[in-house]
């Protein structure tokens, strides 16, 4: 319970702004799949110094993969990596689609920045 919370009070900050941004339950899904299929992508950045005890950071091209594929604005990245990132770092969510979307995204925003389905 102590993982929704922080994402409750970022959805409801979200939905706050003067101009809310309004994020989707398949957004969050597609943040957790895309992100925990990218661990190795993730730890290739991360300092010598690094502890798995804590959420790595995310390089700017994965933020930009995220951002494309999720439809989520680039800024608000960071938040919701802090809030999904345990659930992303310890969970391997497969997705897949008949019409091939999941796939897709790897090749539409992916590929420019070094990041493949792998």
């Amino acid at each position: 319970m102590s993982e929704i919370a922080p994402l409750v009070q970022l959805l409801h900050h979200y939905a706050n702004l003067q101009k809310p941004l309004i994020i989707t339950f398949e957004q969050l899904i597609k943040f957790v799949a895309y992100s925990s299929r990218l661990k190795d992508d993730i730890l290739l950045v991360q300092p010598s110094s690094y502890s798995i005890s804590q959420a790595p950071i995310l390089s700017p091209a994965i933020k930009l993969f995220l951002s494309d594929a999720c439809s989520i604005p680039l800024e608000a990245i960071p938040r919701f990596w802090a809030a999904l990132a345990n659930v992303s770092w310890n969970t391997k969510l497969e997705l897949s689609s008949k019409d091939g979307i999941f796939e897709a995204a790897y090749t539409a925003f992916g590929h420019i920045r070094g990041i493949c389905m792998c």
